[in-house]
């Protein structure tokens, strides 16, 4: 029962921690990854601003910033470590990203950052306008915590 808890204690504080990155900092895929950096002591500089360019769909409003935050966390937790383990040792990141993907798309219907969102990422007046509503923000920050929630229960799993 102990051990029980310890997962769920794991994946509420993942989902507090993205919730408050996003609010405060925002940028859903960085927010995402910072939070599992801090949670598993996997800090990367690199990794993190790699993460940056994936906020807001990509840029363009397609697959969903914090999704994508949370392929990269599985990617450091199951990915392949070297080029030279072959396509196998691809598999066990790959299975855990379509798990998460599965588990997105049974939460919001779509892995479109422009269909939760409700926005054109690539128009910066309505990006502005977006971004200066507490709603708004409150929503993404909701969707990247329970995106983090999704990635420590894969990880625990």
């Amino acid at each position: 029962m102990a051990e029980k808890r310890s997962k769920e204690a794991f994946k509420e504080q993942a989902r507090k921690k993205a919730y408050e990155y996003e609010l405060q900092f925002h940028g859903c895929s960085q927010a995402v990854v910072r939070t599992f950096q801090d949670l598993l002591d996997m800090e990367d500089e690199l990794l993190f601003k790699a993460a940056g360019p994936l906020c807001a769909g990509l840029g363009t409003s397609r697959t969903c910033g914090a999704l994508a935050g949370g392929v990269m966390v599985l990617g450091m937790k199951h990915g392949r470590a070297r080029i030279e383990d072959g396509i196998e040792g691809l598999f066990p990141g790959m299975l855990a990203a379509q798990n998460l993907v599965r588990k997105f798309e049974q939460e919001f219907g779509t892995t479109a950052c422009s269909e939760i969102s409700k926005i054109d990422w690539t128009d910066f007046g309505a990006v502005m306008k977006a971004i200066s509503d507490p709603e708004f923000v409150q929503r993404c920050a909701q969707v990247v915590g329970k995106t983090a929630e999704m990635v420590a229960e894969i990880i625990d799993e």
